[in-house]
């Protein structure tokens, strides 16, 4: 199943801040959560920084935990945080064109 997550730091984070704790995420193999896959990971330059996720997983449980995995150990990194199923283009226009 697909996920996107949009995401908003803090105006007191930046980009650098962000490819650092994913470093030490990833070396203490808390990031990605086992069994979740990124497909995309994407950050802007704009003030404050955003950016998406894109994210392969079994169960929103696994895609909850990665979300918690980031704000636990940055508490208050994210300004906004939202995570929704997706569906690729491929796969939502004939559905659509159904309805």
């Amino acid at each position: 199943m697909l996920f996107l997550s949009y995401w908003e730091l803090k105006e007191t984070f930046t980009p650098r801040d962000v490819a650092k704790l994913a470093a030490e995420l990833m070396e203490k193999k808390l990031w990605p959560v086992e069994g979740v896959k990124i497909l995309g990971w994407y950050i802007t330059c704009d003030v404050p920084h955003w950016g998406i996720t894109l994210e392969e997983a079994e169960t929103v449980e696994q895609v909850m935990k990665g979300a918690l995995v980031w704000e636990n150990a940055k508490p208050g990194l994210f300004k906004m945080l939202k995570v929704s199923p997706a569906m690729t283009a491929e796969d939502a226009i004939p559905l659509v064109m159904e309805l």
